[in-house]
């Protein structure tokens, strides 16, 4: 396990969303959270990696979060008002994915396989890597742990990819 990787591991920060929240659209309280995150250099580089999101309330539905739209649209509002989430989100855990896949139109292919559309994830994961960049100016954050952070997030991607299976129709 790296280095960087461990504390998302043994100190994970936990961002729970609750159903309630979720379906009113309120992003009040998370919001506050996570600017204080961007607040100063030291807070920005102690949670790098650490924040896992959760979507509580939702066990019990057979749907992914993803195909939930009162889970996208909260996703969404969320993104739109702080797109920081590269630096502090764990790559331990399927945090990134659930991300993505609420932001970009995302299909079950079959039971534990989706389909995610390329070109909304190119737009995404470019406006994230600049919200990164532009994070690491601001805060003087060190250029080594912002490449670090944007190899895994990229080595997710590449690792979760899959080819198309020959004669089968995902539309």
């Amino acid at each position: 396990m790296t280095q960087r990787l461990r504390p998302a591991v043994s100190e994970p920060v936990i961002l729970m969303f609750s159903r309630s929240q979720v379906e009113t659209c309120n992003v009040d309280e998370p919001l506050q959270l996570l600017r204080r995150l961007t607040e100063d250099r030291q807070t920005a580089i102690d949670f790098c990696g650490r924040i896992s999101l959760v979507v509580d309330g939702y066990n019990d539905d057979p749907r992914e979060l993803f195909e939930v739209p009162e889970v996208r649209a909260y996703i969404k509002r969320l993104d739109q008002a702080w797109p920081s989430w590269f630096f502090f989100l764990s790559q331990a855990d399927e945090s990134v994915k659930l991300l993505e896949s609420c932001l970009c139109e995302t299909i079950e292919v079959v039971p534990g396989v989706t389909s995610i559309d390329l070109e909304q994830l190119e737009r995404s994961l470019a406006r994230h890597f600049t919200a990164v960049h532009r994070l690491r100016e601001a805060l003087g954050l060190p250029e080594e742990l912002c490449e670090e952070v944007a190899d895994g997030i990229i080595g997710m991607f590449r690792n979760s990819a899959v080819e198309r299976i020959e004669g089968d129709s995902y539309q």
